[in-house]
């Protein structure tokens, strides 16, 4: 006679649609702290090879011309992946106990459904991408077109002054790189010997000043180029 499977205790962590029950004893201290590290430098490694793009873009107006096809598609390139790697971190975040640091509601929801629309985009671009809409949008297509019922999802080029370069319609890179200072904070105070695994920043493309964001002058712009 077999005996039954054995039952794993486990805490029910909710995102979106999906509902996973992690095991209590898998993610612990250290391991927690390791995903949510990771997680921090991925996000920060995506905005700046994607940021430069969007600040040469920017300049690009400025004189009436645009980028090239090729540096166009670099930007959908690293936005798509700056915002698989943001998913990944709210993810990191949630496994309990939650970290302490707060997160916008807004930009939460932004970043959650900002990577399952681009990771679906099978789905969504057929909707979004088309005007006026064919259909009404479904999932993460319906909350993100309730907080954006006039705006596309699909643009990786979004910036303006007062937000600066903006991932999704509500979620900024400079409100993401304040998160991501933070957690960095917390968990390297929590331990000190990850600190090892955080590479250097590179320089930023914006100059802060009176409030806006603005690109620095075009000898300044070189995004790093990926191995």
């Amino acid at each position: 006679m077999h005996s039954p499977p054995e039952t794993r205790s486990g805490s029910r962590v909710t995102r979106g649609c999906d509902s996973v029950l992690m095991p209590d004893d898998y993610f612990g201290e250290r391991m927690r702290n390791r995903q949510r590290l990771l997680w921090t430098v991925a996000t920060r490694r995506q905005l700046e090879r994607w940021e430069p793009i969007v600040a040469r873009a920017v300049l690009e107006g400025f004189v009436r011309r645009q980028l090239s096809g090729s540096e166009i598609w670099s930007a959908q390139i690293e936005h798509h992946f700056a915002l698989v790697a943001a998913g990944n971190l709210i993810d990191a975040l949630e496994l309990p106990p939650p970290m302490r640091i707060p997160i916008d509601p807004t930009l939460r929801a932004e970043l959650i459904d900002g990577r399952n629309l681009h990771e679906h985009w099978r789905e969504h671009l057929p909707v979004f991408n088309v005007s006026p809409r064919p259909e009404e949008p479904t999932l993460s297509g319906k909350s993100f077109a309730v907080r954006n019922p006039e705006t596309n999802p699909f643009w990786w080029l979004r910036w303006n002054p007062k937000a600066g370069a903006r991932l999704m319609p509500q979620a900024s890179a400079p409100q993401l790189h304040e998160l991501l200072d933070a957690i960095e904070a917390e968990v390297l105070g929590e331990d000190a010997a990850l600190r090892e695994y955080v590479p250097p920043r590179a320089p930023s493309p914006w100059l802060y000043e009176n409030g806006e964001w603005w690109p620095k002058a075009a000898d300044a712009l070189t995004a790093p180029q990926r191995p």
